[in-house]
């Protein structure tokens, strides 16, 4: 039995693609949900049917491109094996992570009710 702490003898949690993929996704997910939620927000403001729901839908939007924005520095981190943003990037950028998605799932709560 091994009671030491070290845990390269354990079989990873998760299996990890190759970053070269992982950074091919991130792009293709960062792109799709700038793009997709720039012309949601610009087809309701351009038809100009600002009603209750359409301003939740705007805002649903506008927190995902919060949320989408912080996609490529995740993408350093795959690329750069350390963290180069300091302690106060890691912070924020988990800070508006959460929070974005906080809002994002509150905002289909509303929308439902």
């Amino acid at each position: 039995m091994n009671s030491s702490l070290d845990s390269r003898d354990d079989p990873p949690l998760v299996l990890s693609l190759p970053p070269i993929p992982q950074l091919v996704i991130l792009g293709i997910i960062f792109i799709a949900s700038v793009i997709l939620n720039c012309i949601s927000i610009i087809s309701i403001v351009g038809a100009r049917a600002i009603t209750p729901i359409n301003l939740l839908i705007i805002n649903l939007a506008v927190s995902d491109i919060v949320y989408s924005l912080t996609i490529p520095i995740f993408a350093v981190h795959i690329v750069i094996p350390w963290w180069p943003f300091g302690r106060v990037g890691c912070q924020l950028v988990i800070a508006i992570d959460i929070i974005a998605m906080i809002v994002s799932f509150r905002f289909l709560f509303l929308i439902n009710d």
